[in-house]
């Protein structure tokens, strides 16, 4: 059976095997080495192609052959071929051993010993020849033989052809030497098992990536592909392996260091990252390959696990109301929630525009993806720019690493509600317009555009009408929200339902509406409330504390000390408005006041303490500046 061995040394003959005496000296250098990893293998001139190639099928690494053989083979198997070399002190031993011989001839494969230096030490003619073939080899010894030289030191075919004819003949190896051989393949061995352990560990990590991976030379030629690749182009690894790059991707440039391209391969649109790859072991390129489908898709489900923080807490059951006006808002909301239109509510803040829009997301076809809000008057442009597209790693100074998902993408297949859309700047309704039109978004730093399928709900409390006439507000954005519009009216417009509201808000601290007095009850109808629903919550909330730190809390000048806003006397303050003099004398006090708090910076203390009053009152009168 033949060696399985990892190493071996492949020997020809032309006629009878082990004449030239290259066995026993191989037998017993291999068991001077002592290592099972060395074979020897002995075959005809004729087979030593097919008996390589089965001992490469076998699992041989490294063959060992003497030069002509070792020429032969080179570009004909994909394992390493080491030359058995000749060197000085072997041909020294074999002239020695043939001292006898006044003429000899050194026969070999381009030997790097030039023994003519030797004739002089030997009193000894002797000549070079040199061969890379057996048919050279066999007109060599020939020519020796014409010539009249009495021995042959040279390969084992050379020594057979020799002994054949009739001539003396040594071989042109040692055992020590041969020893040396051996011990260097061994030594390769490790070096070659460690580079394909290590290429074994980096085929699975690269065949594990979704991207498909090519790994190019400097010249275009593909040197590695991974399994993605091959699957993305449809192609088996053997017609892609060391073919050019442009077989492949007719219009790749190569001439960036870096870049994206979006190249086509078939019917595929795909999107390509070059990178240019310069170190000890390789000069050429590496390429990223993704089909531009299945990217939208995987970053769609990215995009799903990174919104799940995106949750709604309100529905239409939620909105308490016994107002007519509000009550046919809420029906008109229903229907729309059942359309995909973008909707533009509007009214007052803190009427519950936001609530009111979770609703529609809750009753429309959304409900189960992602509800992401953002209040566009809350932050700087810069910073909303980058909450609402995202970026790419390296787009600013400060930018996370691995770059952010933009709001917008949060809200993929799903609802974006813009609040206070009319504080939108304009550079940013110019991007966002564009997002609304093609459905598709760049991140800040990228030029890869990703489809997003979202419905968008817009509130405002400003009129948006006044601002495009001002051309404070894109005239084509607005009509691009104007689609369906619903109305939530302030509380002041509602007084129905603040009863049930401050019921509602007084359950939360675990206390009953039957236990407020009938003044404060009145108070709170009373007022005007231009905080709307948001300050009666803020002020429930604080008559719940104090109810807790202050039993008297139910006396009414305490009550009228702890929460002073809902008794000021409105009502009288619109009949004095109504008076041309009053009115006059009121508007000098309130910019007075303005010009004040302005001076003091906003420093409400200060402002009180420059106009002689109690904070108190400095609030009560900014509450008039306000309504």
């Amino acid at each position: 059976m033949l060696s399985q061995k990892p190493i071996n040394i492949l020997v020809s003959y032309i006629k009878t095997p082990s004449i030239n005496g290259f066995r026993a000296l191989a037998e017993q250098t291999i068991e001077k080495v002592q290592s099972d990893k060395i074979g020897f293998v002995e075959c005809h001139i004729s087979d030593v192609l097919e008996v390589a190639q089965q001992l490469v099928k076998n699992g041989s690494e490294i063959l060992l052959c003497t030069g002509a053989t070792a020429h032969y083979l080179q570009r004909k198997l994909p394992i390493e071929l080491h030359t058995i070399r000749t060197g000085a002190f072997d041909v020294i031993q074999a002239i020695s051993n043939l001292k006898q011989y006044q003429k000899i001839a050194l026969l070999g494969n381009a030997s790097s010993v030039n023994l003519t230096q030797y004739s002089d030490v030997f009193a000894l003619k002797v000549q070079q020849f040199s061969y890379d073939s057996y048919l050279a080899a066999k007109k060599a010894v020939q020519q020796a033989q014409q010539q009249e030289f009495d021995a042959v030191i040279g390969s084992p075919v050379a020594v057979e052809m020799a002994l054949g004819m009739n001539m003396a003949a040594q071989l042109a190896i040692s055992s020590n030497s041969l020893q040396d051989h051996l011990y260097s393949a061994l030594q390769r061995l490790d070096k070659i098992r460690a580079e394909k352990q290590h290429t074994q560990r980096l085929n699975e990590i690269f065949n594990q990536l979704t991207d498909g991976i090519c790994c190019i030379s400097d010249t275009g030629n593909i040197l590695f592909i991974n399994q993605s690749m091959t699957a993305l182009l449809n192609l088996d690894l053997t017609q892609v392996l060391n073919k050019s790059v442009y077989s492949i991707f007719q219009n790749l440039d190569l001439n960036v260091e870096k870049s994206h391209q979006v190249l086509s391969v078939g019917a595929k649109k795909l999107a390509v990252h070059l990178s240019a790859l310069k170190n000890e072991y390789i000069d050429g390129f590496i390429l990223s390959v993704q089909d531009l489908d299945a990217f939208e898709k995987s970053s769609s489900e990215f995009r799903k696990v990174s919104t799940r923080k995106f949750n709604i807490r309100y529905s239409f059951s939620d909105l308490i109301t016994e107002d007519p006006a509000f009550v046919q808002s809420i029906e008109l909301a229903k229907q729309y929630a059942k359309t995909e239109a973008t909707i533009l509510i509007t009214g007052e803040s803190g009427t519950g525009k936001e609530l009111l829009a979770q609703s529609i997301h809750h009753y429309s076809s959304r409900a189960k993806a992602p509800f992401v809000a953002i209040n566009c008057a809350s932050f700087p442009e810069s910073i909303l720019e980058s909450e609402l597209f995202g970026y790419e790693e390296g787009a600013f100074t400060g930018a996370k690493k691995n770059g952010k998902v933009g709001l917008i993408e949060a809200a993929h297949n799903g609802t974006l509600f813009l609040d206070e859309i009319g504080d939108m700047p304009l550079h940013l309704q110019t991007r966002f317009l564009r997002v609304l039109q093609e459905k598709q978004i760049n991140r800040l730093g990228s030029i890869v555009s990703h489809q997003v399928n979202i419905r968008v709900l817009a509130a405002t409390h400003s009129n948006l009408e006044e601002k495009v006439n001002k051309g404070e507000f894109r005239a084509d954005l607005y009509y691009r929200l104007n689609i369906l519009r619903v109305f939530v009216p302030a509380l002041k417009q509602r007084r129905t339902d603040i009863m049930a509201l401050t019921k509602h808000f007084l359950r939360k601290h675990h206390l009953d509406i039957e236990a407020l007095p009938d003044y404060l009850k009145k108070a709170l109808q009373k007022y005007h409330w231009p905080g709307n629903i948001r300050e009666l919550e803020n002020i429930i909330e604080r008559f719940a504390v104090i109810s807790r730190l202050d039993r008297e809390i139910f006396n009414q000048q305490i009550v009228e000390k702890h929460i002073p806003e809902i008794f000021q006397n409105y009502d009288f303050l619109v009949s004095e408005q109504a008076n041309p003099l009053k009115e006059v004398k009121i508007n000098q006090e309130l910019q007075l006041i303005q010009q004040a708090i302005d001076a003091a910076n906003g420093n409400l203390d200060a402002a009180a303490q420059n106009l002689n009053i109690s904070r108190t009152t400095l609030w009560r009168k900014m509450k008039m500046l306000k309504a």
